[in-house]
């Protein structure tokens, strides 16, 4: 999508903060946004893989669309959490995607619309030897919106707040979905010592 090629009246660029890469890319310095690009793709494509059930090129096409959208967006507007407002604009062009796709995606129109819980989960039990074995071998089985936030909460290591305002939800409810989601992944996970690591 966006070639780089950094020549040495680039190097500079490659060691500026998000903010002021956005800045000099409102001043329309191209290389700018390609540094971001550079810098946030490979994250960002692992996310749209994982709510496209880890389609590969479908997720090409969702990355592509949604850095145009961003900078569409940054062009023109300012932005307070640079990482939060990426993942917003990955998450609803994935919802798009599938929303125009429903012969192939199975989607719930209320994913995000769930009861509030006053159950919170303490993610420093989550063993890291699990955790990667869980997103290889487990979390492409859960449902769509089990597998979003997990993947935000545990892969990202988003906050519950960060991650309320990416999937347009609250935090009382994010804390509903991973206690869900966590549920759903002790029924899929049949290794005893696993199930031992997953602490509800």
């Amino acid at each position: 999508m966006f070639k780089i090629s950094f020549g040495n009246q680039d190097n500079d660029f490659r060691n500026l903060k998000d903010d002021e890469l956005i800045k000099k890319t409102q001043q329309w310095q191209t290389i700018a946004f390609e540094i971001l690009y550079d810098r946030y793709k490979d994250k960002i494509y692992s996310y749209i893989r994982n709510i496209l059930n880890y389609n590969e090129q479908e997720s090409t096409i969702v990355l592509s669309d949604v850095f145009i959208k961003l900078f569409e967006y940054i062009s023109k507007n300012e932005i307070k959490s640079f990482k939060t407002f990426l993942y917003k604009v990955a998450h609803n062009t994935c919802i798009d995607f599938i929303r125009s796709n429903k012969s192939e995606y199975r989607i719930d129109e209320n994913t995000y619309v769930v009861e509030d819980s006053q159950d919170s989960i303490q993610k420093d039990n989550f063993n890291t030897e699990f955790k990667q074995k869980i997103m290889m071998d487990y979390l492409w089985q859960l449902d769509e919106k089990h597998r979003d936030v997990l993947y935000l909460y545990y892969q990202e290591e988003k906050s519950y707040d960060e991650i309320a305002e990416i999937i347009w939800s609250n935090k009382n409810s994010v804390w509903t979905l991973i206690f869900n989601a966590k549920k759903e992944l002790k029924e899929k996970i049949k290794d005893e010592k696993l199930l031992e690591e997953i602490t509800i």
